[in-house]
């Protein structure tokens, strides 16, 4: 029954290979801010459903060696595809799911559910706020292809400053929620893990940093596009105010 719990809970908890449904059914919905409504909720059903498993200390040494296995797999795999993603909107559900593969790793170690619960949010939110902003480049600029326009940061400064800020708190940068509530989540786990996850905080930064060479800066070569407004503004204290919250929860615990 434990087992059954954690199948239907990969399938909204990204974790490889029933991460696919979680992607396939965020990619189907409408660019914009349906499919990031959608990166908040579907997660924290995947927490729903797990908490119905029985604690990770119940299960055989074992499995719980191998359910971190599993987890550890899926969080590389699919940070190293975020390095050839050529579409934001690709690009930022890729990380997600590899950022929410922490999780399985932080519950097989015993972490409460508030913890995971912090993470999920922590994962979750610039996430969404990244893909609400891919729908403005779709709408605005015909696309959100990385590298085919570049130079955003010239022609839509407003737009850049949010989108940096939603990336650099996606991809675990300190100062944002994820990376303190990834050294939370992860604390008690051995040390043996380390050569395995701490890669992974690289595997993010390099991504975000092909991310903002090509989509961001050089030359901009599209049509012209108008910069959006008070967004911006709201988005940018939006991420910054709740990654703050997220990074004192994280650090007490509880939500």
């Amino acid at each position: 029954m434990g087992l059954m719990w954690c199948v239907l809970a990969a399938a909204f908890l990204p974790l490889f290979p029933l991460s696919w449904l979680f992607n396939r059914a965020v990619a189907s919905l409408p660019v914009g801010a349906i499919q990031g409504g959608a990166a908040l909720l579907l997660p924290q059903l995947g927490l729903a459903l797990l908490h119905l498993a029985p604690a990770a200390q119940a299960w055989p040494r074992m499995e719980r060696d191998g359910g971190m296995v599993v987890a550890t797999v899926s969080a590389l795999l699919y940070a190293v595809r975020a390095l050839s993603a050529r579409d934001l909107g690709i690009w930022t559900r890729l990380v997600l799911s590899s950022g929410l593969a922490t999780i399985w790793l932080a519950w097989w170690a015993g972490a409460p559910i508030s913890v995971l619960r912090v993470m999920a949010l922590g994962w979750s939110l610039p996430a969404a706020v990244a893909l609400v902003l891919t729908g403005v480049l779709v709408r605005r600029a015909g696309g959100a292809y990385i590298g085919l326009q570049g130079g955003l940061v010239a022609v839509m400064p407003r737009m850049t400053v949010s989108l940096v800020i939603a990336v650099l708190a996606l991809t675990a940068t300190p100062v944002f929620s994820p990376f303190f509530a990834l050294w939370r989540g992860l604390g008690s786990i051995s040390v043996a893990w380390l050569p395995f996850w701490l890669p992974l905080i690289f595997l993010w930064g390099w991504a975000a940093g092909r991310l903002f060479q090509d989509l961001l800066f050089g030359d901009y070569r599209g049509e012209p596009v108008t910069d959006i407004g008070r967004a911006g503004v709201v988005l940018i204290a939006l991420v910054f105010v709740a990654s703050v919250a997220l990074s004192f929860a994280a650090n007490g615990g509880a939500l």
